[in-house]
């Protein structure tokens, strides 16, 4: 009797088990998804700032940039500082909430190339501040002269409940131009690092995001198209994947879908 009546408590077991599992894998997967869109959103909110140039800005006042932060110059050292001060009414930031500086200096200019980095001192946008700096390179070339690459590493993430992510990333912008006005690029690239629970995270594009600078002007930033892959490794050989693609709901509201390993889809709005 007590050998027939063990595999039918091991199996009872069993199924207990893996059902405690699966909620901590769901549980998981929906973090890690959230997760995501934060670091693209994170990444993409400040990259027109770092396009901008010296003369942009000197032309510039603090209504004209999305968030209207205060902006201060230092000629000597070719160096803008951006201040947003988060009770400053600012009708071009649909509500997006930053505090800090961004800092952004103009390295290494001359006729070959010249570099753009842009640092975060004490920013925060959404609740996640930012810790670290982004280079920005412009090598000056008649086959393509309006190429960017861009290159951080060991950016921090740190959310509400002081979780950190860090990542480093080596990117490539196109930039469209008008008339000699900026009017759109589009970007593509590659991050790793470790997310907020300490596992690896690695993200591979698989079509360009696309930005239009009316939109970003008015405080729109997700790009109207493109699509990337991210990967969350449980070990060194096992990982979840994840599918992020944006689309246009309407004329500058975009939105993301990520598609969770598990086939449920996460819908995300500025």
């Amino acid at each position: 009797m007590l050998k027939r009546l063990f595999p039918i408590l091991f199996l009872i077991f069993t199924i207990s088990c893996m059902s405690d599992i699966d909620k901590n894998i769901t549980t998981d997967l929906q973090v890690e998804g959230n997760e995501i869109f934060n670091i693209s959103f994170t990444l993409e909110e400040s990259l027109f700032l770092g396009f901008q140039t010296l003369d942009d800005y000197r032309k510039a006042d603090t209504l004209s940039l999305p968030g209207c932060p205060n902006i201060e110059f230092n000629e000597l050292e070719r160096k803008i500082t951006l201040e947003f001060l988060k009770e400053r009414d600012c009708t071009n930031d649909q509500n997006l909430e930053r505090t800090g500086k961004i800092h952004i200096q103009y390295l290494n200019s001359n006729s070959l190339e010249a570099t753009t980095r842009l640092t975060y001192e004490d920013y925060q946008v959404r609740g996640i501040k930012v810790e670290g700096s982004r280079d920005f390179r412009q090598v000056r070339s008649l086959t393509n002269p309006n190429r960017r690459t861009e290159v951080f590493t060991d950016l921090l993430l740190i959310d509400q409940k002081e979780s950190s992510t860090k990542i480093s990333g080596n990117y490539e912008h196109q930039l469209t131009f008008l008339n000699g006005l900026l009017t759109g690029f589009s970007s593509t690239g590659s991050l790793e690092g470790r997310n907020i629970t300490g596992r690896p995270i690695m993200m591979t594009p698989v079509a360009p995001k696309r930005y239009l600078i009316n939109c970003i002007i008015t405080g729109f930033y997700l790009p109207d198209s493109g699509s990337e892959t991210w990967q969350i490794f449980r070990n060194q050989t096992q990982s979840t994947t994840h599918n992020l693609v944006y689309e246009i709901e309407s004329e500058c509201l975009n939105r993301a879908n990520l598609t969770l390993q598990d086939g449920r889809i996460m819908v995300f709005r500025q």
